[in-house]
């Protein structure tokens, strides 16, 4: 008998001002991710140490303008910095290049789909597969967690991903917060003893192995799982051993398609054995019904809908072979003869791809610093030493700096575009990683206001409020001269300041609520484009 579906009544005909309370919610959300997991936008570059002794002259790489042209094309500078600054880091590779421009052809090797062998155009083969070598395999489990750390913490949160399903859903689909998919690549498997039929994939009529992908609803990859010969494994079976149970929250729910619905049972069972409070309510997926019984209207409908929406998650692939031709089963194929290092090198280009993707959807400013690795003769600084910087856009030769050579740990300077807002009633659910500082702008001019007297004083100085000059005895007021920097402590802010009168050596925190007048803080927020 036909029957109607009625699918999550409760978010159906949501009035605007709802839709713009969520949308203010999601903009204090990025806010605070931001915040807490993009400290490398305002990383200087990292001081090289360098260890060989090339027995040749130091030697730029041919035609590394064309190369820099395309990575500046298809990721932008801030995903090359952060490739460069964060993943290559400082360590100095083999052979005799410019440190910076090895790191470059690392990443031109995925964008263009040359094998090593066809990167001699730029670079001798043996040249490029020492550093290739060391970066990818030698230092494979390294950067394999750090990847695997960033991909799970730097795009989503669970807010993030119930707001933006609110907000971006169709109607029967608002519960829905991440999709999985599974992808086959094509490869030349360079292990003879490995049977054609385990790395046989008959989507691709070729030998191929497949990778299973979760996402969320703005189009950020959170996890990639490794990848298996397609001859070996299902997505059922990747499925179950994909350690899902410790990437998902009881809250998330998971579209998927009818094949991986076989295997839900089973991953209740597990999901129990472990500990974990996950079962068939987190995946949403087609309607499926015995053999004999046919679908109504509105049952094919409704699986039409959903079809349709869970294509978001086969979009990932094609932005990535967009991207980076190495992994595009048109334009090429892998070679390989240990695929934990191809699925490393998948991680790594979803990671650039999201921050590209996040920067242009969040309105990420792209600070001067991010753009010097496209100048001309740029190179990591070196210690004790002095570099030249030319912008490119101005091609203008600035006199020489001295580069910071005290990593400012306890400072955090984030610019973040107006648009943004960052609330004072933060009530998000997950905790804090890390206290997030932010630097104090020399530039700016000196802020007066008062406030009251201070409870507790940290560390930072060991001296006891009571001891200081000057005090008003009747009120309590202690007048602060400015505002040096803030952190957020328990979803609060607190701020770092200078009391008028006293040396820096007095400076100590002060809570939000302590402040007798808000001005001063709003003045300092303002000018760090954070709405208070």
């Amino acid at each position: 008998m036909d029957y109607e579906i009625d699918i999550m009544p409760d978010y159906v005909n949501k009035d605007d001002e709802v839709i713009i309370k969520y949308k203010n919610d999601l903009k204090i959300e990025i806010n605070k991710l931001v915040l807490n997991n993009w400290n490398f936008l305002n990383e200087n570059w990292k001081i090289i140490n360098y260890k060989y002794k090339h027995r040749t002259e130091i030697k730029y790489i041919k035609l590394i303008d064309e190369v820099k042209e395309e990575l500046l094309n298809k990721l932008g500078y801030t995903s090359v910095f952060f490739f460069l600054n964060v993943l290559y880091s400082n360590i100095e590779y083999p052979s005799p290049y410019i440190e910076i421009e090895k790191g470059l052809m690392l990443l031109f090797h995925l964008t263009s789909g040359y094998t090593s062998k066809n990167m001699k155009k730029h670079v001798p083969y043996t040249s490029f597969y020492a550093f290739y070598k060391k970066f990818w395999i030698t230092n494979y489990d390294t950067l394999n967690k750090k990847v695997n750390h960033c991909l799970l913490n730097m795009f989503s949160n669970l807010k993030i991903r119930i707001l933006s399903a609110l907000i971006k859903n169709p109607k029967n689909f608002k519960n829905i917060t991440l999709l999985l998919d599974g992808h086959d690549s094509s490869i030349s498997y360079d292990k003879p003893d490995i049977s054609i039929q385990k790395r046989w994939s008959y989507k691709l009529k070729s030998s191929g192995i497949r990778t299973q992908v979760v996402s969320d609803i703005n189009d950020m990859v959170i996890y990639v799982s490794y990848s298996d010969l397609c001859g070996k494994s299902n997505d059922g079976s990747m499925f179950l051993n994909m350690k899902l149970y410790n990437k998902i929250l009881k809250q998330d729910c998971v579209a998927i398609d009818g094949g991986y619905t076989l295997f839900i049972k089973q991953f209740e069972d597990l999901c129990n054995n472990k500990g974990y409070d996950l079962d068939d309510n987190n995946f949403f997926y087609p309607i499926r019904k015995e053999i004999n019984e046919k679908l109504n209207e509105q049952e094919i409908y409704y699986n039409k809908v959903f079809g349709s929406f869970r294509s978001k998650i086969e979009n990932q692939f094609q932005e990535l072979f967009n991207k980076f031709k190495r992994f595009s089963n048109n334009n090429s194929t892998l070679k390989t003869d240990d695929i934990k290092y191809i699925n490393l090198q998948i991680k790594v280009a979803f990671l650039l791809k999201n921050i590209e993707k996040f920067c242009d959807t969040f309105n990420i400013i792209t600070q001067e610093h991010h753009k010097l690795w496209k100048t001309k003769d740029f190179d990591f600084p070196q210690e004790d030493r002095l570099i030249d910087i030319v912008y490119n856009n101005e091609m203008k030769q600035i006199n020489k700096f001295k580069i910071l050579t005290e990593i400012q740990n306890d400072f955090l300077k984030i610019n973040i575009n107006e648009n943004m807002i960052i609330d004072e009633s933060i009530n998000v659910s997950e905790s804090n990683n890390n206290n997030i500082d932010e630097e104090s702008d020399i530039d700016f001019p000196e802020l007066k206001q008062s406030t009251k007297k201070r409870k507790k004083r940290t560390n930072k100085s060991n001296k006891n409020i009571e001891s200081m000059r000057n005090i008003n005895k009747d009120d309590n007021i202690y007048e602060i001269e400015n505002i040096i920097e803030h952190k957020i402590e328990n979803n609060n802010y607190v701020f770092f300041v200078k009391w008028k009168g006293y040396n820096k050596d007095d400076n100590s925190w002060v809570k939000e609520k302590d402040f007798y007048e808000k001005q001063i803080i709003k003045d300092y927020l303002n000018k760090r484009n954070i709405i208070y």
